[in-house]
């Protein structure tokens, strides 16, 4: 993913505080930008940026916790050459620690940002302090890097951070995961609603839904390629489920979702007419619910027609008309829930009613 460079003291030589240490931080945005899950497809403007701010905090943890043991290992290597003062080393690494000390208690991505800028600044000066010590009092590179390997491997701090790091990237890309699944349902239940034919899309969604199991699996392995294989994956069908949502949305015909509005119009007659004779079995004046009952029944059947006729302009005329209604049988069902004396479940019943009548005549206009 990241080239590493080349060894500040000659051509061809790598040196291990840059492999895994100081160019591990400087890969660090990339690496978590480049594997998260995509955001959600329905809502392209939401911000990436706090969701990936716990990831890069614990993968800062987890790299910053290297950088440290390799300090440690590098210094003590050192104090063996001959002559070699390591109190700059020392006092690098006392600052490096200091900033590793403070990574938890960040609580923003640019705070996060620029101590993540700081901890290379000082990584990169201990680099070069500890190349020029080596080199001058006649030290081995090959020799630094066992000792500095030998100090990484099966250290119990950095085994809890990587595991830390990827418990949250877990917990953190399943979720969004869900998440995904779960909007992009309700999107394509919403348009179903509306009138919108999605059974071709639907099974592509399930397949989708599917792959949580790839991505757990390859979380678990703790493999950043295995993972990145499998967020193209991701990538590729969720850009493929918008692009058919995209599709849907653009392509239903305005005969069809105004065929539907009208049947729609058919159902909240069928259910306000029991509602209506609901109350007045109770011998309560209905007010204004009878006659926005009877305009909406009136409206509905000019709708019909018009559409029969093929006057579209008449069908949009009737459904403006028809939304009007139902905002009126809404407010009507509204007063009769807070004026009148109710059996019990009757006032909830009609509060019901009307939010789901004001929510029916939103969507009119929305298609």
């Amino acid at each position: 993913m990241c080239a590493a460079p080349r060894s500040l003291d000659g051509p061809g030589l790598l040196y291990p505080l840059i492999r895994t240490g100081y160019w591990a931080l400087l890969c660090l945005a990339l690496l978590v930008i480049i594997t998260c899950i995509p955001v959600q497809a329905a809502d392209p403007a939401l911000s990436a940026g706090e969701s990936i701010f716990p990831l890069q905090q614990a993968h800062l943890a987890w790299m910053a916790e290297v950088s440290d043991v390799e300090m440690v290992a590098s210094i003590a290597y050192v104090e063996t050459l001959y002559g070699a003062d390591t109190g700059t080393m020392t006092s690098l690494h006392s600052d490096f620690s200091n900033d590793k000390s403070a990574v938890g208690s960040v609580t923003s991505l640019p705070a996060l940002n620029n101590q993540t800028a700081r901890m290379q600044k000082t990584a990169l000066a201990f680099n070069r302090e500890t190349i020029n010590k080596t080199n001058a009092h006649q030290g081995k590179i090959a020799d630094l890097k066992v000792q500095t390997a030998k100090a990484v491997n099966g250290n119990p701090y950095i085994a809890m951070k990587k595991d830390a790091y990827w418990a949250t990237r877990s917990t953190h890309q399943l979720d969004d995961f869900d998440t995904w699944v779960t909007r992009t349902q309700k999107t394509l239940d919403t348009l179903r609603d509306q009138g919108f034919i999605v059974t071709d899309t639907q099974p592509y969604l399930n397949r989708f839904a599917s792959l949580k199991t790839e991505v757990k699996s390859s979380l678990d392995a703790k493999d950043f390629d295995r993972v990145d294989a499998t967020a193209l994956r991701i990538r590729d069908r969720s850009s493929e489920i918008s692009n058919r949502i995209a599709a849907i949305q653009g392509q239903v015909s305005q005969d069809t979702s105004a065929e539907f509005r009208i049947d729609e119009a058919d159902r909240v007659i069928a259910r306000a007419g029991r509602m209506n004779r609901q109350l007045v079995e109770q011998i309560l004046d209905i007010g204004a619910a009878d006659p926005a009952l009877y305009k909406l029944k009136t409206d509905a059947r000019l709708a019909h027609g018009a559409l029969n006729g093929g006057q579209m302009g008449l069908v949009s005329t009737q459904l403006t008309l028809i939304k009007k209604d139902y905002r009126d049988l809404a407010a009507a069902y509204r007063d009769i829930a807070v004026s009148s004396i109710l059996p019990d479940g009757m006032a909830d019943s009609l509060k019901a009613t009307s939010i789901s009548l004001e929510a029916t005549a939103d969507r009119i206009g929305e298609s």
